[in-house]
């Protein structure tokens, strides 16, 4: 192989010889400065292209797959929480609506049961119901004065001799001094109550529940239910829906009847409402 000398691997070059450029370039100063997403923004342009398409045919490409697919603006989305809003406030406004019939109802049923009265225990057959518990007042309450009954009408099922008798009375006077006698049937088989709502027989049950708590617990207490409530040595107890165990003042009833007798009713108040709560669910299924 023969050897070449140093100079003959160049190529001669004169003055004339054109400079060679450099494929790539460094960008200058002033592009270096500008940021990426001015340079981009710079460059498209609503007349710009991406690919085959402007950026006005893409914006336009975009708004229809948002409207084919039912993609949620941020338009619908604001019309959306402001009917919701509007949903709530409204579904608000009928609660309060439909408590306040609830109420009501709830007066009237009592104003309509105020004058009955229910007895137990009394042995009998088909016939005049009037004249069965006229004659129970009269042999066995002691009550000589006579009394007006509108009706009278046996309750549960057909066919039994015991069924509780509902008698409806024209004169409150006369399920007053009726109830004041009903004491002398204790021990006894027959029973005299008041005709109470359904909503009022189940706050009684729990007042009667809780009353058995604290005459297991302490048993120099003094019981008894007065006017709808249970009264704890001499302190007015009743059942409200939705709070709980309160006194007649609204005083909560656990932290009262803890401060006077020592007693913590706070589990079995808590079991009470959570029953009431499951029976309330039940009942709206069974409506629905």
């Amino acid at each position: 192989m023969s050897q070449k000398s140093l100079p003959e691997f160049f190529t001669p070059r004169s003055e004339n010889t054109p400079k060679r450029r450099r494929s790539k370039s460094s960008p200058s100063s002033d592009e270096k400065k500008r940021p990426k997403k001015q340079i981009l923004s710079g460059s498209m342009g609503s007349k710009g292209k991406v690919g085959e398409l402007s950026v006005d045919e893409l914006k336009a490409l975009f708004s229809n797959l948002i409207d084919s697919k039912g993609l949620a603006t941020k338009q619908d989305l604001a019309s959306t929480n402001a009917e919701i809003a509007s949903l709530k406030k409204e579904n608000s406004e009928l609660r309060k609506k439909v408590d306040n019939l609830h109420d009501r109802l709830n007066v009237y049923d009592r104003t309509m049961r105020k004058n009955n009265l229910i007895f137990g225990g009394i042995e009998h057959r088909s016939g005049d119901f009037s004249v069965v518990v006229t004659d129970f007042i009269r042999e066995v309450l002691q009550i000589e004065e006579g009394v007006q009954i509108g009706r009278a009408f046996p309750l549960g099922k057909q066919g039994l001799n015991r069924r509780p008798i509902l008698a409806e009375f024209v004169r409150g006077e006369d399920v007053n001094r009726i109830m004041a006698k009903v004491a002398c049937l204790k021990g006894t088989s027959f029973f005299v109550h008041r005709d109470y709502s359904q909503e009022d027989r189940i706050i009684r049950s729990k007042l009667a529940f809780i009353k058995k708590e604290i005459v297991k617990h302490k048993k120099d207490a003094a019981t008894s239910f007065r006017r709808g409530a249970l009264v704890v040595n001499d302190i007015p107890l009743v059942w409200v829906v939705d709070k709980g165990l309160q006194t007649a003042n609204g005083e909560d009833g656990v932290r009262v009847m803890m401060e006077k007798l020592s007693l913590d009713l706070s589990d079995i108040v808590e079991r009470l409402r959570l029953d009431g709560d499951a029976r309330d669910r039940s009942m709206q299924r069974q409506s629905e």
